[in-house]
């Protein structure tokens, strides 16, 4: 399995794991023309682990949850459901778990996250299922909207699209949108 230490530096001191947290998400276009948007959270501690109603051996998740959006090309969420398979305190934590249907009628592109604290306040949530639904309008616009940039000789776009100004390659006085939305493009501020 890949681990972020492949990528990164080698350590300054020695060390032990103490927790894995392995998050996945993944979309799926559907035939009706909807979108399901699915996130899955399993956290896993290497040495046996006891919270104040449960054991759980090593290896064995203390959390495992998943999240479905069904939303639609507007990125209305339609549906929502959640799973809990494995949970720290299983006599307490599903009573959050039909919460998410609260998010039903947000737009994942119109403030998500502040909805997802709003409809769903921390005390009557799930912080695992909450923290996969803000992870949501990511993956909603990697499956929907990448991959629709503009090639060179196609006619441009009449409104700005969502990537420019979200990230470092996509900035307004970068090379990608002088090249491909030079319409949105702006020089550079002076130093």
């Amino acid at each position: 399995m890949v681990a972020p230490s492949h990528f990164l530096s080698t350590p300054a001191s020695p060390r032990k794991a103490a927790h894995a947290r392995t998050i996945h998400l993944q979309a799926y276009e559907r035939q009706d023309g909807l979108w399901d948007l699915e996130a899955l959270i399993e956290d896993v501690k290497p040495e046996p682990f006891t919270t104040q109603t449960t054991h759980f051996p090593c290896g064995v998740p203390i959390h495992l949850m998943a999240l479905r959006l069904t939303v639609n090309d507007a990125m209305d969420v339609l549906s929502a459901e959640g799973s809990m398979q494995r949970m720290p305190f299983p006599a307490i934590c599903p009573e959050a778990q039909p919460r998410v249907a609260r998010l039903v009628g947000a737009n994942l592109l119109k403030g998500f996250r502040q909805e997802v604290a709003k409809r769903i306040p921390s005390y009557d949530r799930c912080s695992h299922l909450s923290e996969l639904a803000t992870l949501m309008p990511t993956l909603a616009v990697q499956t929907m909207l990448q991959g629709k940039m503009v090639a060179e000789g196609d006619t441009l776009p009449t409104s700005r699209p969502l990537k420019i100004g979200g990230c470092h390659a996509w900035r307004e006085d970068g090379p990608m949108v002088l090249k491909y939305y030079p319409q949105w493009h702006r020089q550079p501020e002076a130093s």
